[in-house]
């Protein structure tokens, strides 16, 4: 061989040198091949190489980088370019195919990293079997640019795909690793799941696809997560044929169809997906079943989600600004569990139910539709269990015989003569105010139960410890009934905010007294119900725009007539997040705009609450009371494990006590003390030390297995 120039003399260790019209080198990359061992570097100066190539070796083939000019490689028949060595890597070449009927590119094992692939009349790449690698490519088709069949497990990693047929194709039990790629302009599916493919598919982009976007049928199953969807001409996403999968965290926009199309006996989970500004319906589904959750529907041409035959499962769906309905169901059913609507169509109702429609509504919020709350059409069925309607401007409930008034209901719709009938009377007509004993004046306002608040004060008071916060929260009580007893006298109220700030470290009580301080002011009259919606960040914030105002829109409405609690309300405003922000800002709209209809009470560390109360000039207005939570000392931890030891039936003794007075004063009250949760954890420990000291005693007394010892306490 004395035509090729070696780095290196030992077989296996080369570099071979192609370089057509030049001494010493490879006038063509396929005698390079010919003459490489394993191991051995083919580098490829630059040119245009008419032939087709097939590695075999586990060798690598790559541009020399100090190259003027492209290495384009191509041919008119055949595969140009085929890959079947398990550690073979190609990197830096133009690869061309011209035939009709064969891909540019075959790769069933081994590596194709930043490669240009272009297929003037068929597919670019086509992975077969094996675990192959493509990475960093671009690739130019006629046919899809990427398919992967035949049960390959490779990875697709970071390649730009512009082709007419199709983007990335999965098929033939082919289960690959799929990530940011991005697909632009294809006239068919930007990606496309069929034949018993699975496959993960994570951070992709689908933009300008004629077909939907993302195809999924033929039993598939794939795992998709983080996709970005926009300006298809189709679905945004279309799943068929008895498919299954995970669609997660993806957002979808700007498409012609519906934002997610389910149908012929797919079965997906649909979870935490956003749909925008859709010309038909954010959520289809026909004839199917399917789990949605935590979606987001906003700003389309119709329904926001709509089911035409089928039985899905939807929990925490949030639909707002759509043209049509919020929610439709005509000839199917399922259940639709938490889910809010507002701001639906002219005239639409918040949530329609056609002929032959049988869902279960539970704890759904309706409210500022410009139609009926939910609008139950001749022929449907189903049933409402504890759903907020409010602020409609046609009836809550459009039922035979209709209903009136905002509120809850609960209600079992049927039919009797082609008509539906009102099978119970909301809840909101029938249930006593607040469950506290109280009733309405000749006047209409509701009168303080005074027993009931007696005896729920008496509750704040037995309390261990929080002296300064109960004081505080009794002269508000105090407060509040002089300013009815002003209005039955007809004198102007005393200015009184009610919402609060509880400034105090974790573990002192402040969830249980802010549940206590909704009951008081239910007695009082002040709320219609007085219940607590226990709230931190994770349920205010969205993960994309346009998400964070429905969602606290939606925790807000779940409040109504009671407390909004906010654990850790700081965390909204940490960092530079804009969407905490907006959480923030929705808040404050709303406590002005419901001023009467929700307690606020945002808690946490007082130094942090501080600085949450200076990011927005509206919300030190709002809270202007903080009440502050101290911790407890040691003989209140004390007294706390006691009194949860005696409802568990367990007994301190005296000694146990003086050990657990050393054991608490003993904890330091930094930041990780847990001031009623410390007190908690010991008590179980305890408990389970007790149970472990008894397991070797035959038969234990009834005074043994109710007494805790010090021993229970030594780790």
């Amino acid at each position: 061989m004395t035509a090729a120039q070696f780095a290196e003399p030992a077989p296996g260790l080369r570099t071979l040198r192609v370089e057509r019209g030049k001494w010493g080198g490879f006038a063509s990359i396929g005698a390079a091949l010919e003459a490489a061992a394993d191991d051995d570097r083919v580098v490829v100066m630059p040119g245009t190489y008419v032939e087709n190539l097939t590695v075999t070796k586990n060798i690598t083939i790559e541009a020399a980088s100090e190259a003027a000019g492209p290495v384009l490689v191509q041919s008119h028949y055949g595969v140009t370019l085929s890959v079947s060595a398990a550690s073979a890597t190609v990197r830096g070449l133009s690869v061309r195919g011209g035939d009709a009927g064969e891909p540019a590119v075959r790769i069933d094992a081994g590596t194709i990293e930043s490669c240009e692939i272009t297929a003037e009349h068929a597919g670019g790449v086509a992975m077969t079997g094996g675990s192959p690698t493509l990475r960093d490519c671009d690739v130019t088709a006629a046919g899809f640019g990427i398919s992967v069949r035949d049960g390959a497990r490779g990875r697709v990693e970071r390649c730009r795909v512009t082709a007419r047929r199709g983007g990335v194709l999965v098929t033939a039990a082919a289960d690959p690793v799929v990530t940011g790629c991005v697909v632009t302009g294809p006239d068919g599916n930007g990606i496309y799941v069929t034949g018993g493919g699975r496959g993960s598919f994570d951070d992709c982009v689908v933009s300008g696809a004629g077909q939907p976007a993302v195809a999924v049928d033929g039993g598939a199953d794939p795992v998709m997560r983080g996709l970005r969807i926009s300006g298809c001409d189709s679905h945004g996403v279309w799943i068929d044929e008895d498919a299954t999968g995970l669609i997660e965290n993806c957002q979808v926009d700007d498409v012609r169809g519906h934002g997610v199309y389910v149908t012929r006996g797919a079965d997906p989970v649909i979870r935490s997906v956003t749909v925008e500004r859709g010309q038909t319906s954010g959520i289809q589904i026909a004839g199917a079943r399917g789990t949605f959750e935590d979606c987001l529907v906003r700003v389309c041409g119709g329904s926001g989600m709509a089911v035409e035959g089928g039985d899905p499962v939807v929990r925490r769906v949030i639909v707002s600004d759509v043209a049509g309905y919020g929610i439709t169901v005509e000839g199917g059913g399922g259940s639709f569990d938490e889910c809010v609507v507002s701001r639906t169509g002219p005239g639409r109702a918040g949530i329609r139910i056609g002929r032959g429609g049988a869902p279960h509504l539970s704890r759904c919020t309706v409210s500022h539709v410009p139609g009926e709350g939910i609008r139950a059409e001749e022929g449907a069925a189903g049933s409402l269990e504890d759903c907020l309607i409010n602020e409609t401007e046609a009836a809550p409930v459009g039922i035979s015989g209709g209903t009136h008034g905002e509120g809850r209901y609960t209600l079992v719709l049927g039919t009797a003569e082609g008509a539906l009938t009102r099978v119970d009377r909301p809840a909101a007509d029938t249930e006593p105010h607040s469950g506290c004993g109280g009733g309405k004046t000749a006047d209409g306002t509701v009168s303080p139960a005074v027993d009931d608040l007696d005896e729920l004060l008496a509750a704040l008071d037995g309390l261990v410890g929080l002296a300064r916060a109960k004081q505080e929260v009794g002269d508000l009580v105090k407060l509040t009934l002089v300013a009815k007893q002003r209005e039955r006298a007809g004198l102007p109220p005393p200015p009184l905010s009610r919402h609060l700030v509880f400034a105090g470290s974790p573990g002192t009580g402040k969830t249980t007294v802010a549940r206590m301080y909704g009951k008081i002011l239910a007695a009082l009259g002040v709320l219609a119900k007085g219940h607590l919606v226990e709230v931190s960040r994770v349920d205010l914030v969205g993960e994309y725009v346009g998400h964070t105002a429905p969602k606290t829109q939606a925790a807000f409405d779940k409040a109504r007539g009671g407390v909004l609690f906010i654990d850790e309300a700081y965390m909204l405003s940490s960092g530079s997040d804009d969407f905490g922000r907006e959480a923030i800002g929705t808040l404050v709209k709303l406590m002005e705009d419901h001023r009467d209809e929700v307690i606020v009470i945002v808690a946490g560390y007082p130094n942090e609450m501080d600085r949450f109360l200076s990011v927005n000039p509206g919300m030190a207005s709002r809270f202007t009371r903080t009440i502050t939570f101290e911790d407890y000392s040691s003989e209140e931890l004390v007294t706390i494990v006691g009194e949860q030891a005696a409802k568990l039936h367990y007994e301190l003794a005296e000694d146990t006590g003086r050990a657990l007075l050393g054991h608490f004063a003993a904890i330091p009250r930094d930041r990780h003390f847990g001031n009623g949760r410390t007190a908690r954890v010991v008590l179980e420990e305890m408990i389970q030390r007790q149970a472990r000291r008894l397991s070797a005693v035959a038969e234990p007394t009834r005074d043994e297995l109710l007494a805790l010892l010090p021993a229970d306490l030594d780790a």
